[in-house]
């Protein structure tokens, strides 16, 4: 009976660990091609030597600043930027300290910035921007935004408008300190970098003495609550541009509450603002607004549209949430924007990832078992409502081979996939130890690895590829430069570690396809559960075995009714001569 109970305890405590797998990602899982739940290795881990936080001595410089755990309690954005000697470069921004941070590739605090320089020589004959620049006065509680033109107006001496553009005649290294002015931050919401072209006075792009276009080496600050956009140096830290919040009809009556942004290779600046539900804003890189583009349409239920055509334009107008939800998140890779976004309810959850065209069009490839959107299987119903309903996405990064990983903050996970949309691993998850994901707000690829801002431990965590998922990088890498053969090699190294990994399965058939092997690709893809590329290799085989053997079939064919015609002419020909001969035709 013993022996009889041990059997039973075990049996259940495995179904318990199979069953409640989500609950956990460090146990590793994945789903099948009809939405089951099943075992998979981990994509991506964290090591000790992974985690990053206040108590590290890694961020303690060798001047001995280093990072205060007073200072960083609200992080907010994180942006990884690799210089042209190869180095990266990581900065943090934090919300409620207003500080950037800057951490060299191995994430060695170097330094911080509490404010920036404003030069009047870079706003001459621009006195009016004055009063649409803002910066922050006081701190805590006390703190509030005003115009820096007020500011000046409220400093003691030498601090009048009229003095700041008169400095601009005199050589900076002759200036005094008071001579100095700076912008204080409000509410550092995100942070960005990157290279823009470099324009003159009549808007047209600067080139060196040998014809190249010269670059300006930017970063991008969002002011949130000084409402605007502080574009400062990357090498001296020296404000060089502020964007405002837009003052044309478009954006009438709207608060500008930068969060996250992103830049094109032209310079165009893509914003997303709190509160807006229009889209994405786009700002040509003078500052000027240019237009809204890939704005979140909800598909509403037939009671939605029923109780709609009873309000009234207010009613409507108070209910726009309904219409359309805000971005999250905004990557853009190959000029490409990678967007995320919220689902209404469990209804509308497959276009929560987007890839942005330059038209604002959802290009997004969606060939995958099921739609990029993380977890299949949730929660709908329970007492604690943050975790139910679908993925809460709140970060993207993309790769240099089209591979994407979003951050699910309800869960902690990262669901990672390739170009095609097929989901290739799950990693992270919520817990109780440093390694553990609880609320991610910014992620960022560093080669295979991605860097992990997580706002709730208040740590800075990379993620490495397990073996398998560095097979799997590999596989992906290999079919995005169109190397079949050498994808499909590493495909067969992934089922060799995990037989149950169906898309490998498919990656191998799409190598044989590629070999006109049809048949055993049609196995492959059977194996894989794929009727689109099985129909495919179907279709190109059926029409292999019709060309192989139609013109023999076609010429025995062709012999056998020539050879027949002949037979029934010559009989008809001699019978009908012998009926001449013997007169059994005549009358």
């Amino acid at each position: 009976m013993k022996k009889y109970y041990k059997i039973m305890i075990a049996s259940l405590l495995l179904l318990l660990s199979i069953t409640f797998v989500p609950a956990k990602a460090a146990v590793g899982y994945n789903y099948s091609h009809d939405g089951r739940l099943i075992y998979s290795t981990v994509g991506l881990s964290v090591t000790a030597d992974g985690i990053f936080t206040v108590i590290s001595d890694r961020w303690t410089n060798e001047a001995g600043d280093k990072v205060e755990s007073e200072e960083f309690k609200s992080p907010s954005d994180l942006y990884l930027f690799t210089e042209k000697n190869g180095e990266d470069v990581i900065y943090i921004v934090d919300s409620g300290s207003n500080i950037l941070y800057v951490f060299d590739g191995d994430v060695n605090f170097k330094y911080k910035l509490r404010s920036f320089e404003i030069r009047p020589e870079d706003f001459l004959n621009k006195e009016e921007m004055l009063s649409k620049i803002k910066t922050r006065q006081g701190t805590g509680s006390d703190a509030k935004s005003i115009s820096f033109a007020e500011y000046l107006r409220t400093q003691k001496e030498n601090k009048r408008i009229e003095d700041f553009l008169e400095v601009a005649d005199k050589a900076y290294e002759d200036r005094e300190e008071h001579e100095k002015f700076y912008i204080n931050c409000f509410e550092l919401s995100g942070v960005y970098r990157s290279l823009r072209p470099k324009l003159d006075d009549k808007g047209k792009p600067v080139k060196d003495e040998e014809g190249y276009p010269v670059m300006d080496d930017l970063i991008y600050l969002c002011d949130k609550k000084n409402n605007q956009i502080v574009i400062v140096d990357a090498n001296n830290y020296r404000v060089v541009q502020v964007v405002p919040a837009p003052e044309t009809i478009n954006f009438s009556g709207k608060t500008f509450l930068p969060r996250k942004l992103a830049t094109d290779a032209k310079g165009r600046i893509y914003v997303i603002s709190e509160g807006v539900y229009e889209g994405i804003m786009m700002f040509w890189p003078d500052g000027k607004f240019s237009s809204f583009i890939g704005v979140n349409y909800v598909k509403l239920s037939f009671w939605q549209i029923f109780w709609r055509r009873l309000m009234t334009e207010e009613q409507i107008r108070r209910q726009h949430t309904i219409v359309n939800t805000t971005h999250t998140s905004l990557a853009i890779k190959n000029q490409f924007i990678y967007t995320t976004s919220r689902a209404i309810d469990d209804v509308d959850d497959s276009r929560m990832i987007k890839r942005l065209n330059a038209e604002g069009k959802d290009v997004l490839t969606r060939n995958g078992y099921h739609d990029p959107k993380g977890d299949l299987l949730y929660a709908r119903t329970g007492v604690d409502q943050n975790l139910l309903g679908p993925s809460r996405f709140s970060a993207i990064t993309v790769n240099d081979y089209g591979v994407y990983t979003v951050a699910d903050e309800k869960t902690g996970r990262l669901f990672t996939y390739d170009d095609e949309g097929y989901l290739l691993y799950i990693s992270g998850g919520r817990g109780n130890e440093f390694r553990d994901l609880n609320n991610p707000v910014a992620i960022c690829y560093q080669g295979d690895n991605i860097i992990a801002l997580d706002a709730s431990s208040k740590a800075v965590l990379r993620f490495v590829p397990t073996d398998i998922a560095l097979v799997i990088n590999k596989a992906v890498k290999y079919h995005y430069e169109g190397n079949l053969v050498a994808s499909s090699e590493e495909w067969k190294n992934v089922i060799a570690k995990n037989p149950n990994y169906e898309y490998a399965y498919i990656g191998i058939g799409k190598s044989l396809l590629n070999e006109k092997r049809y048949q055993e690709a049609m196995s492959y893809f059977k194996t894989g559960h794929d009727v689109k590329y099985y129909s495919k290799a179907y279709k190109l085989y059926r029409d292999q075995v019709v060309g192989k053997y139609f013109t023999p079939v076609f010429t025995v064919g062709a012999v056998l009714i020539v050879a027949l015609v002949a037979y029934q002419t010559y009989r008809n020909i001699r019978y009908k001569d012998k009926d001449e001969e013997t007169g059994e035709g005549d009358e």
